[in-house]
């Protein structure tokens, strides 16, 4: 009020002034942070310009915009023919400090969050109100409705500044005893509760009073009773009674159902390019059903997301009502508008990724029409390549009036390379030191290299390995690897096993299947086995090898991978087939044709829960007989890791009636489990494991598996590899059920 009189005094002075009269000077007094310069380059009148009236208001509304005045006034008189202007300013004092005081029941940097004043801002009372209103928001958002926030200003005269304190008191928490209802009768009341976030308070709940959440609340309940063709339907809090001192409220809600609405006529008008038979698919109303608004926008989204489909981005699809009575005819009035081309494509925030990596991966071009799915189609294939933080950010900016679009794909760019050292545990491996150091994005290039060693008791490995995502520049993938592995006696397994050599691996998209690619590897390995156990019998096989056995195998597969996330899936599903050929034409001393398969299926259940189901199926035989695979290359389940069975030692599960270091040439495995994230970082499990082996196919029974069931945790912790737990009960081991941990620490090669 202070600072609007003076403008005006100020003008009522100047207006009797001479109007043709030059300006003589303009002087600046009260300015303490801002110079005169500054203050007369806003206020924009100079001497020797025309005095006049409308600039000075002008100016004036300048110098008040920067939000940097408590006061301004404008005096004038004249001399010597020219009009002396005076400008007389106050500035707000700066904020020299800011203090949050009285925080005892929610965390300081929760409650500093709030506020927007920061040190040396100018200290506008605006500010002052919107720190207050967020900081009492918050304390009401947890329960604290009865916040109060005072603000305390201690002026710092020498320096024209203040100190800011924001002195909370906090209250106590309201709690809700009671919520009723009043007017209800289409819905029950426990229906109504069941969509509320808030609750009456119990033992085992808090039950807050929080008004922006009755408030939404309240939303909820219209929203809920439209679904039911109640659309004039409305509810608003009755009243609140306070309770026990004020510790506790009655809440009372009002609700005023209306009359219910059954749908009429459905037409629809305004479509070219889809026609009535598409548009009849979607419109799945029935004449005579509740006029349910949810339905209504049902129809609505699935017939635009069509049109989204065909590239017309800017199509809409209105409903016009018209009321008889108690029922609605409703008209889908279809707008169509152009269909939207894509202009540019502009990548943000890739500060280590070249583009190219990038746009390689996009199912859309320049020029292209801006097709809904494979813009979310090239979304999921940038997320697949692991380089960056959640999802990139998808926006369009139009360029042209016929609705044509740049896509702007923003990115924020995560650490993919990580050098890693420490110790390991695992059930198999028992304790061991690990080394690593791996880049997926090796220079921005999208390329992969790692080198692993991890050495211990009873494993010594070192594998090196480099992938060329994109060999030559074109499609196919090259992987290629280098390994030296020795495995000592362990848990069921009776020798020391020790592997060299090298792979090289060639995959490409399969041209007319999405999400799918054909792989072809080729192995050379020297096979030693030593050190047998004496639990191994003399006239063992193995024993009378004449090792080394060198092996040369080739192998063929084909994938298909729709999952939403390369981590931890929510949705899609992954298969493989692959069939392996090691002897015969290919040389070498070791032969057999494996063939496997294997299915994985997610599906989100409720809240953060996730599905998966896994199906494994593995046969290997002889070129010419049964009796030419080695025993090292038949299936022995068990374990958590290769052809894993929980609930059952590593190597544990052999056909019925074999020793227990032969395996099988036929099996299966099934995995069901239920995965609950506790954090980015962190995950549970419940699981059920059913599998078995079995000497040949014909005498597979699927109705004879073993079975395990149990509880599991994965935590990845990052230079350091992945924690697992699992704790499985096996219904079906020999000597009766009983309960197998499983541990993993480190990394897993």
């Amino acid at each position: 009020m202070k600072r609007t009189l003076g403008i005006f005094c100020s003008l009522l002075l100047l207006a009797s002034a001479a109007r043709s009269m030059p300006v003589g000077r303009v002087e600046v007094s009260g300015n303490y942070f801002l110079s005169e310069a500054k203050i007369l380059t806003i206020f924009g009148i100079r001497a020797g310009e025309e005095y006049r009236e409308d600039r000075v208001s002008d100016g004036l509304k300048r110098l008040l915009q920067t939000k940097q005045f408590s006061d301004l006034q404008a005096r004038s008189r004249v001399e010597n023919g020219a009009v002396i202007l005076f400008l007389i300013v106050e500035e707000y004092p700066r904020v020299k400090e800011v203090r949050v005081q009285g925080t005892n029941k929610l965390k300081r940097e929760d409650v500093e969050g709030k506020v927007a004043l920061k040190e040396g801002y100018f200290a506008r009372p605006s500010l002052f109100t919107q720190d207050v209103d967020s900081i009492r928001a918050l304390y009401a958002e947890k329960g604290y409705s009865r916040a109060k926030v005072e603000v305390r200003k201690t002026l710092v005269e020498k320096e024209h500044s203040l100190i800011v304190s924001y002195v909370v008191t906090e209250g106590r928490k309201i709690k809700i005893r009671h919520l009723d209802f009043l007017g209800n009768g289409a819905l029950e009341t426990s229906e109504i509760k069941k969509i509320m976030e808030s609750r009456e308070s119990k033992w085992w709940r808090g039950g807050d009073y929080k008004p922006a959440a009755l408030d939404d609340d309240l939303r909820k309940i219209k929203e809920l009773y439209g679904t039911r063709g109640y659309i004039d339907a409305d509810a608003r809090i009755d009243k609140t009674e306070e309770i026990d001192g004020g510790k506790a409220l009655d809440v009372y809600v009002r609700v005023d159902e209306g009359r219910p609405y059954t749908l009429g006529r459905l037409t629809w008008s305004g479509n070219k390019v889809l026609t009535d038979d598409e548009i009849r698919t979607y419109a799945i109303l029935k004449e005579g059903d509740p006029f349910a608004l949810d339905r209504v926008e049902g129809v609505q989204i699935a017939i635009n997301s069509r049109y989204w489909e065909q590239g017309y981005i800017w199509s809409r699809v209105d409903a016009e009502r018209s009321v008889r009575g108690t029922r609605v005819d409703l008209n889908l009035s279809i707008v169509e508008n152009n269909p939207a081309s894509i202009n540019e494509i502009k990548i943000s925030g890739n500060t280590k990724t070249f583009e190219t990596v990038i746009r390689r991966e996009l199912s859309v071009y320049p020029g292209d029409r801006f097709i809904l799915n494979k813009v979310q189609r090239s979304i999921r294939d940038v997320v697949s390549l692991g380089y960056f933080n959640g999802i990139p950010k998808l926006d369009t900016e139009t360029v042209n009036e016929g609705g044509d679009v740049n896509l702007l794909l923003s990115t924020e760019e995560k650490t993919t390379g990580n050098f890693r050292m420490g110790a390991g545990f695992s059930q198999l491996n028992s304790l061991s030191g690990f080394f690593g150091i791996q880049e997926n994005n090796l220079f921005g290039r999208g390329k992969g290299v790692s080198l692993d060693w991890e050495f211990g008791r009873t494993r010594k490995n070192i594998n090196f390995q480099y992938v060329e995502p994109y060999f030559l520049g074109t499609e196919n993938s090259l992987t290629f690897s280098v390994y030296n592995w020795i495995q000592d006696r362990v848990s069921q397994q009776y020798y020391t096993d020790r592997r060299k050599g090298f792979s090289v691996q060639l995959g490409r998209p399969f041209p007319w299947l999405d999400y799918t690619k054909l792989w072809g590897s080729y192995r050379f390995e020297h096979v030693a086995l030593s050190n047998f156990s004496t639990d191994y019998p003399e006239a063992g096989e193995l024993r009378n090898v004449d090792w080394p056995l060198l092996k040369s195998s080739v192998l063929f597969s084909i994938s298909r991978n729709s999952t939403d996330n390369p981590t931890h899936p929510t949705e899609g599903s992954s298969a493989s087939l692959s069939a392996e050929f090691a002897g015969g034409p290919l040389q070498g001393n070791v032969k057999y044709m494996r063939y496997m398969a294997d299915l994985s299926w997610y599906r989100r259940l409720f809240w953060k829960f996730t599905f998966h189901m896994n199906m494994e199926a593995g046969s290997i035989d002889g070129y010419s007989n049964p009796g030419e695979v080695q025993d090292f290359e038949r299936f022995r389940l068990g374990g958590n890791r290769r052809y894993a069975l929980r609930g059952y030692d590593f190597y544990e599960v052999v056909p019925e009636g074999n020793d227990i270091y032969v395996g099988g040439r036929f099996m299966t495995t099934f995995t069901h489990e239920v995965l609950f994230p506790f954090s980015d970082a962190v995950y549970g499990l419940a699981f059920f494991d059913a599998g078995n082996t079995w000497n040949s196919f014909s005498q597979a029974d699927p109705f004879n598996l073993r079975r395990g069931i149990g509880l599991g945790i994965r935590i990845e912790m990052p230079a350091l590899g992945n924690l697992g737990f699992d704790y499985g009960y096996g219904f079906d081991k020999d000597g009766g059920g009983s309960w197998q941990p499983h541990f993993t620490f480190g990394t897993m090669f």
